[in-house]
């Protein structure tokens, strides 16, 4: 294994409750981050070489700056050079992360449609509408959503259960009814200081080449402030750069975006540590939607039709957890049993409003006591 590699303390012990019986609470706040479409492939082996090669057919690879930055011989060193925060410190010394089928973590949808509303609404609601939730229009379902729960369990104002998307779709995937939860998404500005102001008009005037949603810098800067301004109880960041970038079939593009959202993940677990009332108190969880393909010829696409785009990950940084690193060896776990894990981490059982969802999960180390 490479030094750069990051390995379980020890084996890894899934643990999942019955509906009823909660876990006892590991964290006061939760933070999520949701990453669109952020293949398995990259999150775990960083910079694909042949496909780099692909995208610039007769350029040799070598050539390329991005390659010079974030290559290496193994996976785990690519990985490290790509998402240094993410590996070299968050899963390192603080969190747990699950999907790598080549370490023996096998993590899949629950929904049969492959493609982003459907994603969401799996990790919301815990269960996959497949009949119901088969398109990317921006209308609300009537189920409520685990932040609606964690919102009506924990007694808060609606700013304290807050969800900030750069795709306009989230205005209806968080909640089931409008006002439940704070949102803001797409092109909707927040003005509560004059930077931010600024920022509003930036976005308004230069709308990026695709529809219905902004830069993700933007959704990160909004969000962030209103964490400093609202203290939020729960709060949600949607990013989405990613998942467009990909469609366009611009690895480069994709490439330095993962490197820039692992800053993100940096500066806000810096900000987080640095807060009395969210050090050591805060649950950090970040996701993804989907998958994609696994070819040269479909990686940019994912859908019901397309192969891979059915594995996913997810990773947990909480307090309590006692797992670090990649997980390997545990039964397959689905997109279905996170909206449960997030309740579950707030003391909350999602099942016993959601009883088809699926059950939380948990990760310890072997001779934790837990």
């Amino acid at each position: 294994m490479s030094a750069l590699a990051v390995a379980p303390l020890a084996p890894a012990v899934l643990r999942q409750s019955p509906a009823g019986t909660p876990l006892p609470r590991q964290a006061e706040r939760l933070v999520v981050v949701s990453f669109d479409g952020i293949r398995v492939q990259e999150m775990f082996g960083g910079l694909d070489r042949d496909l780099f090669q692909a995208i610039l057919e007769k350029r040799p690879v070598e050539e390329h700056p991005l390659y010079r930055t974030y290559w290496a011989p193994t996976p785990e060193a690519r990985r490290a050079k790509l998402m240094p925060f993410v590996w070299g410190e968050l899963l390192a010394k603080h969190g747990a992360i699950v999907g790598n089928q080549g370490r023996g973590s096998v993590m899949r949808l629950g929904n049969r449609h492959r493609f982003s509303y459907p994603g969401y609404a799996e990790l919301m609601l815990g269960v996959a509408h497949d009949d119901e939730v088969k398109s990317n229009d921006n209308r609300r379902y009537p189920h409520e959503t685990v932040m609606q729960f964690l919102r009506r369990s924990m007694g808060v104002a609606q700013e304290k259960v807050a969800l900030f998307g750069s795709w306009e779709v989230f205005q209806s995937i968080g909640a089931s009814r409008d006002g439940d939860v704070f949102t803001n998404a797409g092109l909707t500005r927040y003005d509560v200081t004059d930077e931010l102001r600024v920022l509003g008009d930036t976005m308004t005037q230069t709308p990026p080449s695709w529809n219905s949603a902004r830069f993700d810098y933007l959704t990160y800067r909004f969000g962030m402030a209103h964490l400093a301004r609202h203290r939020p109880a729960v709060q949600w960041f949607a990013f989405n750069d990613t998942d467009e970038w990909s469609h366009a079939g611009n690895y480069p593009r994709l490439i330095e975006h993962l490197h820039r959202l692992d800053g993100w993940l940096r500066e806000l677990w810096t900000w987080l540590q640095a807060e009395d009332d969210y050090r050591g108190r805060t649950a950090l969880v970040f996701v993804t939607d989907h998958g994609r393909g696994v070819t040269r010829d479909d990686w940019s696409r994912h859908g019901a039709d397309v192969e891979g785009a059915q594995n996913v990950w997810a990773a947990f940084a909480v307090p309590g957890w006692t797992a670090r690193g990649e997980q390997s060896g545990h039964a397959p776990v689905s997109q279905s049993q996170v909206a449960a894990t997030l309740a579950a981490i707030l003391g909350y059982d999602w099942r016993s409003a959601s009883p088809r969802a699926g059950a939380p999960m948990r990760w310890d180390a072997v001779g934790s006591g837990l």
